[in-house]
């Protein structure tokens, strides 16, 4: 859900080749052929029952596969041939997108920990620590402390987005450091980085280059939590999967016959979003799910929409992947604590008041 690990010998620009951006266009004898083949690839994946799979591929040009079945999901997550172990070299749209978003999710030559392979030497170590430390914390918040006050209030109505805004970075923030305070500067940074990854504007992009302010406000958000990448992208990305939540979760407590019929379980899940997209890259040639890719495709796992229903909530976390988030157990807690004193103050204030 936006939060990951913080990983030491985590690879700079130099070594990935990020700084200077050395991709290049792929050209193999064998595409000729492949395009021939090209108007045939969704057919032959919807003929063989996968129709949420579709591969959009010109030799030279593009490859990519967007996946939005929940069991393809879960395939090409475990599988050892899909991975965030990136290639610089491909077709042009690949490798554009590719150089793109290795550029945001990088800071000072240092990817952030959700780009980095599952061969990299220190990321599931490191993962499987803050996922260790994050489910003390949950154990900590489930039960709605008065920390979560503040939250909790916004909830029953006190407060705008901006300051919501504030309180969850804030919230995430002291995971990392303990005297973490979010600032204007601090969120309008976060918001800044996440603008930029679903910008679609070239000139917007090239303004923040120019400009530098992208890499100032990644610099401020990595200075306010000592270095640590794993607290950056939750700044950046958890703060708004929450902050979504507890929008939701307003809606829920602003309805007093809903908020009386549903249970916690249920109002938690309710306020559970997933990210909207994850990346991987073929490493490979092959065939999954009926459709066939090449070593260096990439897949677009829609994570946003397989997540919906009962059975496919464990993608909103990925938890049954070698990439899953380290704060599955901290999210959800931190949703049952705030309804918790949401529900007690509620429930206080509408008791009939006997005779004065």
């Amino acid at each position: 859900m936006g939060f990951s690990t913080r990983v030491t010998g985590n690879p700079t620009n130099q070594d990935l080749g990020i700084a200077s951006f050395p991709f290049h266009v792929e050209k193999s004898s064998d595409e000729v052929e492949d395009a021939k083949d090209d108007r045939h690839i969704n057919n032959h994946a919807a003929k063989r029952g996968y129709p949420s799979m579709k591969r959009t591929y010109f030799p030279g040009i593009t490859d990519i596969v967007v996946v939005t079945d929940p069991a393809e999901i879960r395939t090409i997550s475990n599988d050892s041939r899909f991975d965030r172990d990136f290639i610089g070299h491909g077709p042009v749209r690949n490798v554009q997108r590719l150089r793109r978003m290795l550029r945001i999710f990088s800071v000072n030559g240092r990817l952030f920990p959700t780009m980095l392979p599952r061969t990299n030497p220190s990321r599931a170590a490191a993962q499987d620590e803050l996922w260790s430390r994050l489910n003390v914390k949950a154990d900590e918040v489930k039960h709605g402390p008065a920390q979560l006050e503040p939250l909790a209030e916004w909830v029953r109505g006190i407060g705008t987005a901006e300051k919501l805004g504030l309180l969850v970075q804030q919230s995430i923030g002291r995971l990392f450091v303990e005297t973490f305070t979010a600032t204007d500067e601090s969120l309008a940074a976060a918001r800044m980085v996440l603008e930029a990854a679903s910008s679609s504007s070239v000139t917007k992009m090239l303004g923040w280059r120019i400009s530098g302010r992208l890499e100032r406000a990644k610099t401020l958000l990595a200075s306010m939590v000592n270095g640590d990448l794993s607290g950056v992208i939750a700044l950046i990305a958890a703060r708004q999967l929450i902050d979504d939540g507890l929008h939701k979760m307003r809606q829920l407590a602003a309805d007093p016959a809903l908020r009386s019929s549903i249970t916690t379980d249920a109002a938690v899940d309710e306020c559970l979003f997933a990210p909207p997209t994850v990346v991987r890259q073929a490493k490979t040639s092959g065939e999954v799910g009926g459709c066939p890719f090449r070593r260096g495709s990439l897949f677009i796992l829609e994570l946003g929409s397989a997540s919906k229903g009962a059975a496919n909530r464990d993608l909103v976390f990925l938890s049954q992947s070698w990439s899953r988030c380290p704060a599955e157990k901290w999210v959800p807690a931190l949703l049952e604590g705030v309804w918790t004193r949401v529900l007690a103050a509620l429930q206080a204030s509408e008791k009939p008041r006997g005779p004065s």
